[in-house]
């Protein structure tokens, strides 16, 4: 994953170059121009690679993870930080620095261009570096193109209707309108068909999509950090399930648990989800994750959840940024059963509890100012796959199906049973809520309000602001300025 970091940093200043030629009367000596640029195997893994890095920049700047698919939702307090409070009152046309982040899409377009310009120019190396097969190359590009999918799923969540840009340009700006969300959906569906046909079950060297040791590293260091069918199926599956086809994303789930001896997908256990496995990543439970491995230097004080969430002795600090009350911790786990509560929470009998379920700390690079955080985000977890998959079920109208795997789950996570009958609304509303315990802090309760219809339960916006595009952020006006083609959104108008 080093290559990630490099891939970034010399494709950003080739771009960089390419913005500046109309400016500049002589070539930069210290960017890597467009012609020297894709033309070798050792090219090929930079460019590629690159893709991942702008999607982890993306996602990771200004912890806008979190801000999109946690703070909106209501179930994190905050302390004193202005911005954050506004996030958590959706007044998104607030004047902060980092709200201007938030409402900026530019950093995922800086990705696509990079996802689209790879497309063009990795089928051309071959021919050119005869050390990099049309094999190597097809799997390269397959996880371009999974990685281009699943920016733009990412974004429509986000922001609705989105430009759908497809074709790397050259480093020429051209206006594009936005695009309707289910055409953008449907294109990345196809991305990812056509990256699930190039993509291996796994980097163990026993498919002839990876043969051998990938890029000289094994499964150990591969394991849910690169897309895999598994991940391709996982992504078209989700991206039905927001299309509202949820009879079609069963049909992609199964073929998944299907395929668990190719691909072992499993249960995470409570001990190991609180502890140093899942949110340290490489695991079989975790299905696509983005890495940030202490081993290559990928670790920050910011960019993770605990940046906003942990407080003394953890961190230098006495308040953390945001925290979940113990009246709605109470409330998340009703059931005295249920461990959850005890264990993603700490600190239960002060005014403000510690969320703990993510909190991955060095030791070893620990100073009296300074903490390092090193935990990956998960996108795709089995966990979340399997109630997604009883979602689906129980609004295709296999209800019994559905309840028979919800209390299956309940069991695992000690709970009790829901009685016999449990249909309708009753089962949704068990479901979401078990999305609730299970999920939180991973950046998934906003998106499930917004797909389950309970935006207005749960936060301050109205039925009627829904209606006008509220789930929704606004454009950012830089954006706007830079693109006369774009619309805000109506509710923020």
């Amino acid at each position: 994953m080093r290559y990630i970091s490099i891939g970034a940093l010399l494709c950003v200043m080739a771009t960089a170059s390419l913005s500046c030629k109309k400016m500049l009367d002589i070539d930069s000596t210290r960017a890597v121009s467009e012609e020297n640029m894709w033309k070798t195997k050792n090219d090929a893994w930079a460019g590629s690679f690159a893709c991942y890095g702008l999607l982890r920049a993306a996602m990771l700047n200004e912890n806008a993870h979190w801000a999109y698919g946690e703070m909106r939702a209501g179930d994190f307090t905050v302390t004193k930080r202005g911005d954050l409070k506004a996030l958590r009152q959706n007044e998104l046309t607030a004047n902060y620095a980092a709200m201007d982040s938030w409402r900026d899409y530019r950093r995922f377009y800086a990705a696509i261009a990079q996802c689209n310009l790879a497309i063009q120019k990795l089928p051309l190396i071959p021919a050119m570096d005869n050390r990099y097969s049309k094999s190597e190359m097809e799997l390269d590009l397959a996880q371009v193109r999974f990685v281009r999918a699943f920016i733009y799923y990412y974004i429509v969540r986000i922001w609705g209707d989105v430009p759908l840009v497809t074709e790397y340009t050259n480093g020429e700006f051209k206006p594009v309108a936005r695009e309707s969300q289910e055409k953008v959906l449907e294109f990345a569906y196809s991305e990812a068909e056509q990256a699930f046909q190039k993509l291996p079950w796994a980097y163990d060297g026993k498919w002839p999509e990876a043969p051998g040791n990938y890029r000289g590293q094994g499964l150990s260091h591969w394991k849910s950090i690169l897309a895999t069918k598994g991940s391709a199926l996982c992504l078209q599956a989700h991206i039905k399930t927001w299309m509202k086809d949820y009879a079609a994303a069963l049909p992609l789930i199964q073929k998944i648990l299907d395929n668990q001896a190719l691909a072992p997908y499993g249960y995470v256990t409570l001990a190991n989800l609180v502890g140093t496995s899942t949110f340290r990543g490489r695991v079989n439970e975790n299905i696509f994750q983005i890495d940030m491995n202490l081993d290559h230097a990928e670790i920050s004080t910011t960019g993770h959840i605990e940046y906003w969430t942990l407080r003394a002795p953890d961190v230098p600090k006495q308040e953390a940024e945001i925290f979940v009350t113990k009246d709605s911790i109470l409330n998340i786990y009703p059931d005295v059963t249920d461990e959850r509560g005890r264990l993603f929470f700490t600190d239960l009998g002060s005014m403000q509890p510690m969320f703990y379920k993510i909190k991955m700390l060095d030791a070893s690079l620990r100073n009296p100012t300074l903490r390092f955080f090193n935990s990956c985000v998960v996108l795709f977890r089995y966990e979340e796959l399997i109630l997604l998959q009883i979602e689906c079920l129980a609004r295709t109208g296999d209800e019994g199906a559905a309840l028979t795997k919800l209390n299956d789950w309940r069991n695992r996570r000690t709970l009790v049973k829901l009685p016999a009958g449990t249909s309708g609304e009753e089962l949704l509303d068990a479901v979401l809520e078990e999305r609730r315990r299970e999920l939180i802090g991973e950046g998934w309760r906003w998106y499930d309000l917004v797909s389950f219809g309970k935006i207005p339960k749960y936060t301050n916006l109205t039925e009627s602001d829904v209606e006008k595009g509220a789930a929704y952020w606004p454009l950012s006006k830089t954006a706007l300025s830079l693109n006369p083609l774009l619309q805000q959104n109506e509710f923020w108008k």
